[in-house]
């Protein structure tokens, strides 16, 4: 880390310490979790995966219908068109929720749907080449900080500092993450970022740079510096985060698995921490906690979910780099066991926003465990991947079939958020995203 400590920020007053003790608190509880099995949950039986398998495969007709492919192809979706369509779909939506047992309508309703549209549209007018997929991975980071204005009991809504944090993460971290591209071109690129958010008035030396930095200008316009520094040093610390977590790219200079995880946890918590500052201006230090352990969780579930691509390109995780000591089913087992007492303790004098939060959280992310190991299933012992299938709501061969039909659905050379109608994404992300198609 010595060799990297020049390129971490000094300016995170006293969220440094903070984050600090927040990392050691999460290291701790995943060191002291159980690895035995939690209870079982729900098996599902072959009657009831078909049902489900109806149902999901009837909303994928109803979005890939020539009416609808006609409108998403020629952008004439308005919002009227849209809600209709959405009406239309919602009773086949519940039904979906009731099968599988995900509760996630007490806390996704009509405003999320209206924020993913807005976010879309806004993102389509900053870049009109932005390509699905980017528009996609920023899209996960805006239900995120959805979900928490619905948590701190904020309106759920589309904010400029919403699209500004999220839309950092197709122009930063594909940068991070791309192996082509050398470590020093990284910390180049990231050390002119460091000096924005420490309120430098550099000029921007490429597209990339010049659209990151008006993503900060929009920050500073929702948060002036003087009157929101929390702001500022959450988003400081998740770029101390984020350089340090090049280690875990480095040939020849593997981190310890103490170090991976400390790092993992670091980056993870602290993207959430920043979400949850840019989505209120401050936070109380038990909503600190909550966001930091929300974000390990799902930094993690990503791990769990990139085992392949990461191995591919040398990324090093826990489970990447678990590989080498057979199957990964103890590592996996952790994982959840840590998720139910993250939860555990964030369910503890919570408001029914926060419990009903964590009830979506915890059923959400156990599906996506098994659909993982589902998808993956040469990391892990046979009797797991079982595991995985009998609780999982459905067959994991009708959901490979499924991603092969909604992507020959995607019309050939329409990859641009900009050739195709933002309203109908945004259902098609949502709905994707509820039921792991993604």
């Amino acid at each position: 880390m010595s060799d990297l400590s020049s390129f971490l920020s000094t300016e995170a007053g006293p969220l440094g310490p903070r984050i600090e003790e927040l990392v050691g608190r999460h290291v701790r509880l995943w060191r002291e979790v159980p690895i035995d099995p939690l209870a079982p949950g729900k098996r599902y039986a072959r009657e009831e995966k078909r049902s489900v398998e109806q149902e999901l495969s009837g909303l994928v007709t109803a979005l890939s219908s020539e009416p609808a492919r006609a409108a998403f192809l020629d952008g004439s979706l308005d919002a009227a068109r849209v809600e209709e369509l959405g009406a239309r779909l919602r009773p086949a939506f519940k039904r979906l929720l009731r099968l599988t047992g995900l509760p996630l309508e007490a806390v996704y309703d009509a405003r999320f749907v209206d924020s993913t549209r807005r976010f879309l549209q806004a993102a389509r007018d900053f870049d009109p080449d932005l390509g699905l997929a980017s528009a996609f991975q920023a899209l996960r980071n805006v239900w995120i900080m959805n979900s928490l204005q619905f948590d701190l009991g904020l309106p759920v809504e589309h904010t400029d500092a919403i699209f500004a944090y999220s839309m950092v993460y197709p122009y930063l971290d594909n940068l991070l993450d791309d192996a082509r591209t050398a470590e020093a071109g990284k910390l180049a690129f990231v050390t002119r970022l460091r000096s924005w958010l420490e309120g430098s008035s550099q000029a921007a030396e490429s597209p990339r740079q010049e659209k990151l930095l008006s993503l900060v200008r929009l920050i500073e316009k929702r948060f002036p510096r003087p009157e929101f520094p929390g702001v500022y040093q959450s988003l400081l610390a998740i770029y101390n985060a984020q350089v340090k977590s090049l280690l875990q790219q480095r040939p020849g200079a593997a981190p310890s698995p103490d170090e991976i995880l400390a790092i993992s946890l670091e980056k993870g918590g602290t993207s959430v921490l920043a979400d949850g500052y840019l989505v209120a201006g401050a936070l109380r230090p038990r909503d600190e906690e909550f966001c930091f352990g929300f974000g390990t969780i799902l930094q993690l579930a990503d791990d769990l979910q990139d085992i392949a691509e990461d191995s591919q390109c040398g990324h090093r995780t826990l489970f990447s780099s678990g590989m080498a000591g057979g199957p990964l089913d103890a590592t996996a087992l952790r994982l959840e066991s840590y998720l139910a007492a993250v939860l555990g303790k964030a369910r503890r004098e919570a408001t029914p926003s926060r419990s009903a939060l964590c009830d979506a959280i915890g059923s959400g992310l156990v599906l996506m465990f098994r659909e993982s190991v589902g998808k993956q299933p040469e990391y892990f012992r046979r009797p797991f991947v079982r595991r995985a299938k009998h609780g999982f709501p459905v067959r994991f061969s009708y959901l490979r079939k499924l991603r092969r039909r909604l992507k020959d659905k995607m019309p050939a050379g329409r990859d641009r958020l900009a050739d195709l109608d933002p309203g109908l994404v945004a259902l098609m992300a949502l709905s994707s995203r509820a039921f792991a198609l993604d």
